[in-house]
Formats: C-alpha cells, sequence, structure tokens
C-alpha cells in the first residue's frame, strides 16, 4: 500500500484499470474436462482464492472496523489473490436483506465495533446487508477481483459442527424453500457484475441426516435454479461429510445437460481426519495417507474418462506457527497441489472476527492478515504460497514438460546460480528434466545434471549423466525424499540447508516404510519435482 501511495496517480489508475480488464474480459468462464477456462479465448483461467467472511452474526463482510474497504480490497489483490470466496448466510438476503448494519450491531450491544466501522467505511452502517455485501462485491472488482458468492450456511453464526442444525437439506435452519428462494435471489440480483464469476450452492454439508438421494435431488434443484436465472455462471458443488467426500460420484455421477458449467469443491484440513496422528506416525506414513485419502475421497475428479475441476475451497494452515500438525500438513499437501496444479480458496483473509462465539473482536490464527489487519500474520506467508499461484500446466501449451525442484515447507524453488544449486523465490527458478526414477535430473537445454557427491556436500552440476550417483528416485511413502547414491554406496536425499539457500545430500530420514518408531522431522527433506509445460 505504502508503494502505491508513492507512485503517480496516472500510473496506479492505468495498472488497476489494466487489472481490471482482465479480470471482467475474463466472464464469463466455463469447464473444459478437468480445467476452467475463458469462454473468449479458451484459455484456462486458474483460480487462486482467499475467503472473506461475511456470514457471521453481524451479517458483514470482516474488517470494516479496521481499514476502509477499498483498502481491504486493494491488499487482498496485492498478495496475489485472483478472486475471493466471498460468504453469505441464506437469511442475510431471505430475512434481513434491508436491515441495517447499524441495527445489527445496536442488537449485539458492540458499539465499539460499530464507531470503529463508522471511523474507516463511515456509510456502511446505514446501508442495509444487501448493500453492504454488493459494495464488499463491487470495492473487489474495482482492484480486479473476481468473486465467487458462497452460500455458507442460513443462520448467520459461526460455522460448523454436525450438530448445528445448519447443515444438511431439511435441517431446522436449512429449510430447502428458502435455500432456493435465497439462492434464486442472489443469481438474479448479481446477474450482470463483471467480477461476479461463481456461486456455490452450500458450504461443508454434514449432520446425522446425510443421505446421497437427497444430495442428488436438492444439488440437481440448487444448480438449476442458478443456471436458469444466470446461465454465465460457474456452480460450485459440494459434497458430504463437511466437504470431504465425494466419492459417490465414482458410480453416479452427477447427470445433469450443463456439464460446461460444473465445479466440484473439497476441503482438507490436517484436522480433516485425527490430527493427533501427526504425533505418533512417521511423518511421510500421515503425508501418504492424507494425499490418498483425498485422491479416494476427491482427487479422483481430475482423472479418468470424464476428468471434472476440482476446487479446494478451504484449506489453510495457523499462520502463528507452533501448530505441529498444520507445519507437517501443510508442505505435504501444497506438495500435491502443485503437482496437479489445483484450483484453491485459502482459508482466510480477514485476520479478526467483531464477534465470533461469544467474543469481541477475537483474531483469526489462519488468517492471512493480523488482527490489526495491517501485516501477514506469517511474515513468509508470500513466499509459501508463490508457486501455488502460479499457473504451472497450460492445456494449451504446445512446450515441452519440465519440472520446478521445489521445497514445499519454505515454498522455495531450485536455481542454479554460477553451477551452484539454490534454493530462492519461484518466479524466475531453474527448469530440469526427470524421466522418473532410476534418471537423472537433467537441467532444461543443458547437459548439466545434478550429481550425489557426499554427506553433508552439496549436489554438484556434472555432465556424467550415467553414473549411480546421477541417479535419483522418490524413496520414502510420501513420496518426497529425493535420494541417490554417493560413491561410497550410502543412500542420500536431497536436503535444503538449515543455515543458507544451499541445497545438499544427506542420510535420508524416516525412509523405511516398515519403521513406525521414527518420527524424525523430514520436511527439510522433503522435495517436489513439480511437473510444468508453462
Amino acid at each position: 500500500i505504502h508503494t502505491l501511495e508513492m507512485m503517480n496517480p496516472c500510473v496506479v489508475l492505468v495498472w488497476f484499470l489494466a487489472i481490471f480488464t482482465s479480470c471482467c474480459n475474463s466472464m464469463p468462464l466455463s469447464v473444459q474436462k478437468r480445467w476452467i477456462i475463458d469462454d473468449a479465448t479458451g484459455e484456462r483461467v486458474k483460480l487462486h482464492c482467499s475467503h472473506w467472511v461475511a456470514h457471521a452474526k453481524p451479517m458483514l463482510a470482516e474488517g470494516l472496523d479496521k481499514l476502509p474497504m477499498n483498502v481491504i480490497a486493494a491488499n487482498v489483490a496485492k498478495a496475489g489473490f485472483n478472486c475471493v470466496r466471498l460468504s453469505y448466510a441464506t437469511y442475510m438476503f431471505t430475512r434481513y436483506a434491508n436491515n441495517t448494519v447499524r441495527d445489527i450491531f445496536h442488537s449485539y450491544d458492540i458499539p465499539e465495533i460499530a464507531t470503529a466501522i463508522e471511523k474507516h467505511n463511515p456509510s456502511v452502517l446505514n446501508m442495509t446487508h444487501l448493500q453492504a455485501y454488493e459494495a464488499v462485491v463491487d470495492a473487489l472488482g474495482e482492484h480486479g477481483v473476481m468473486v465467487l458468492i458462497d452460500n455458507h450456511l442460513s443462520l448467520p453464526d459461526w460455522c460448523c459442527a454436525n450438530g448445528d442444525q445448519n447443515g444438511f437439506f431439511g435441517d431446522r435452519h436449512f429449510n430447502t424453500t428458502e435455500w432456493i428462494q435465497g439462492l434464486a435471489f442472489v443469481a438474479r440480483h448479481f446477474k450482470g457484475k463483471p467480477n461476479v464469476f461463481a456461486m456455490d450452492l452450500r458450504n461443508e454439508l454434514r449432520g446425522s441426516r446425510q443421505n446421497w438421494n437427497v444430495w442428488y435431488k436438492y444439488v440437481s434443484e440448487g444448480v438449476k435454479t442458478i443456471h436458469e436465472i444466470n446461465p454465465d455462471l460457474l456452480i460450485i458443488v459440494s459434497g458430504l461429510s463437511f466437504d470431504n467426500d465425494l466419492s459417490y460420484l465414482k458410480t453416479r455421477p452427477l447427470d445433469l445437460n450443463i456439464a460446461n458449467k460444473i465445479v466440484y469443491e473439497s476441503h482438507v484440513y490436517s484436522f480433516s481426519g485425527d490430527t493427533g496422528r501427526w504425533h505418533v506416525q512417521p511423518t511421510n506414513w500421515v503425508c501418504n495417507a492424507t494425499i490418498q485419502l483425498f485422491i479416494q475421497q476427491s482427487g479422483f475428479l481430475l482423472s479418468g474418462k470424464n476428468p471434472a475441476p476440482l476446487f479446494v475451497s478451504e484449506f489453510g494452515y495457523n499462520m502463528e506457527g507452533g501448530n505441529f500438525a498444520d507445519e507437517r500438513y501443510w508442505p505435504c499437501i501444497v506438495s500435491y497441489f502443485t503437482s496437479v496444479d489445483l484450483e484453491w480458496s485459502l482459508w482466510a483473509f480477514q485476520g479478526s472476527y467483531y464477534f465470533r462465539q461469544g467474543k469481541v473482536g477475537p483474531g483469526e490464527t489462519y488468517g492471512v492478515m493480523d488482527s490489526d489487519w495491517k501485516e501477514y500474520r506469517d511474515p513468509n506467508f508470500t513466499q509459501k504460497i508463490q508457486l501455488l499461484q502460479r499457473m504451472i500446466q497450460d492445456p494449451n501449451s504446445k512446450a515441452s514438460k519440465s519440472h520446478i525442484l521445489f521445497h514445499p515447507s519454505t515454498g522455495y524453488c531450485a536455481h542454479v546460480n554460477d553451477k551452484e544449486v539454490v534454493m530462492g523465490d519461484c518466479k524466475s527458478n531453474s527448469l530440469w528434466s526427470f524421466e522418473g526414477d532410476g534418471s537423472p535430473i537433467r537441467l532444461m537445454n543443458s547437459a548439466m545434471c545434478l550429481k550425489a557427491v557426499g554427506e553433508g556436500l552439496p549436489p554438484s552440476l556434472s555432465q556424467d549423466c550415467l553414473s549411480a550417483q546421477s541417479s535419483w528416485k522418490a524413496v520414502s511413502m510420501s513420496g518426497l525424499h529425493l535420494a541417490s547414491f554417493a560413491k561410497d554406496g550410502e543412500l542420500l536425499c536431497l536436503e535444503k540447508d538449515s543455515n543458507s539457500t544451499k541445497i545438499v545430500t544427506k542420510k535420508c530420514i524416516c525412509i523405511g516404510d516398515d519403521d513406525p518408531s521414527c518420527l524424525d522431522d523430514p520436511l527439510n527433506q522433503w522435495f517436489r519435482l513439480v511437473p510444468t509445460n508453462v
């Protein structure tokens, strides 16, 4: 923001107009096999989004007590996100659309929050909930940010619990008629908004009443309702069990005649299963189990005879650090996401809440922004998601396949500088060729390849690409240890040096598939050769 303030105002205007034009010329979007494409050009559009909560009890996009709405929208774009998953609760528009923001804060008796909103966004308190929501959509559009309108729940509240009666069709707070009315209202009201590209049907279906047949009935009805009113929109379809499970589509696909507008969504966190397993089982084991479960439940959609787009609409990590499970889950899941170049939305952008679960002004530990909404909560955040935000695979590319040597724990990519391999940002990384286990890792357009030299030493760049020391393979259950043999026959793994940007080779950590007692930390040795044709 400070950088923008120092720029020539005309330059700033041209820059924002360029982004906005790029955004809005990419509408509408459609589906082509597993990819999302721009209807006008046929080019792929990769979604790399962040979530902005507006569905909670105050029924207002968070953070307007901290900064002007326009500044928050600019910060979303500055952080590299091209879209926002902006949530709402059905009742916001079916019951409370014409109530004012001032009224809701008065009802919760939190005048200090209302005063802060008035300071930073003086017009918002007198807006209705609908007007305030629309103002956020427009502010994001002014900064070239696309919007996915997310039906998070019906009763405005924190989400989610199995027994909250807000989770499945027919629950106390999930009247299906009112839900359809809400979808129809949103589809109609936001029709023509140039940056609104999608709606999702419902977040995290859950509860004891979950049923496949009921899911098919109401998902079909919801999709048809939106499409008949606004046929340009992508429609995001969630599965069961808190958006974790779409496996039933393997045997019974969703049979609709608008397949080019359907995108499926899934969620995955460190706590999407047994969080404690990260503490008591080898990290490579848990990572492998996490990825295999994800593929079984939703990742399968990306391949096969009828591939479909999969949008991971929630994932994230504790950005304050110190969360044992998250510190292992994050590089594990990111390595997989980059390998298949998934569409995604990070939970979450907001750094704080007006009012959450009985507390006024609590912070969001998974939030990109800190509690003041002025700095990144994790100082290394932008590096960690840099490769995720890039388009790595382009279905229209005629370029030959190559690989990016990626270190998911740090978000760094390998560079060759003066014949030395070092880790750096992922904007201008070196490219490598790799034909699979047992083959050399060659520098593209070069006769050079990586060669293991010895314990604790950097691998060399050598023209000797046929020796055992130049033969590399993935050796752990996670598939994230790249190993070769030193001259003395010892198996060595690539490792990021903990005190520098160098890559070295060291004895492999916990690579045995049959040793449940090995709980050493292997993260510095996790590397992924990410395929790319861009």
